[in-house]
């Protein structure tokens, strides 16, 4: 699963333009879809429902970015960012699209074009006592 500091890059985007767009930031922040936990609060939760905690680690994955019609910077914002669109009304929804894009250009594309995001696995070995 995503761990903490999973794609920061976008969610950072994402809370900048609802903001830019008029969404108190406490609003933009409640918008937000995901939930990365680090490995502390993994652990310890896993422990306080009765798991014993073989392993548990985070793992900096950059993943790139389809290059189909529907995909890059924008297809991915629509998919994975619907929930933060919905805090907009309709009209201003492709305008944010771009908006990220426009923000994220410099830091998701490589020199050979290719666009990449942060990913951040969270992975482990949990077993019940």
């Amino acid at each position: 699963m995503g761990g903490h500091g999973n794609v920061s890059e976008v969610l950072t985007a994402f809370i900048f333009a609802l903001v830019q767009n008029g969404i108190p930031i406490e609003k933009a922040r409640e918008a937000r879809p995901w939930f990365f936990p680090s490995e502390a609060w993994m652990k310890s939760t896993l422990e306080s429902i009765g798991f014993q905690v073989e392993r548990i680690e985070t793992e900096y994955r950059p993943t790139q970015l389809t290059t189909t019609a529907d995909g890059g910077l924008a297809g991915w914002g629509r998919l994975f960012g619907a929930q933060f669109l919905e805090a907009l009304p309709a009209e201003k929804r492709e305008p944010v699209i771009q908006q990220i894009c426009d923000v994220l250009q410099t830091a998701a594309t490589r020199e050979d074009g290719s666009q990449w995001l942060g990913y951040v696995r969270l992975r482990g070995i949990a077993r019940r006592i």
